[in-house]
């Protein structure tokens, strides 16, 4: 570690209660970077939570409907996240090339193509 990154973050309450309202909260980061100007850190920071949101939220909520579940089994739920996430990782690395929507069609379609990801670790 070559430096210890100090981030506040303000976050505007949106509650009735206290519209208009802000809270500051510290963050902490270690880097392997050497010690740089902050706006630097800030745009890194906000890049890695933007690349997280679209790449694993946005896929899990809107292409999954993972916030949709209405089970409230809690092994149930957390084995189904459990299978999202390994099918995120499965495409990122197979098929980054091809949209979500695409991929559940050609799943559809053609059952090998699935298959072939998980067993064979080929997207064909």
């Amino acid at each position: 570690m070559r430096s210890l990154v100090v981030l506040t973050k303000r976050v505007w309450s949106t509650t009735r209660d206290a519209p208009g309202e802000s809270e500051d909260t510290l963050s902490h980061y270690a880097s392997s970077l050497v010690p740089q100007c902050a706006e630097r850190f800030a745009r890194l920071v906000r890049g890695h939570w933007g690349g997280c949101e679209i790449r694993n939220h946005w896929v899990r909520d809107v292409q999954f409907q993972e916030d949709a579940t209405l089970s409230k089994n809690q092994n149930l739920n957390g084995n189904l996240a459990v299978l999202r996430c390994a099918l995120i990782a499965l495409k990122t690395r197979h098929a980054p090339h091809v949209s979500w929507p695409t991929l559940f069609e050609l799943g559809s379609m053609k059952t090998s193509i699935p298959y072939n990801m998980i067993c064979n670790n080929v997207f064909k």
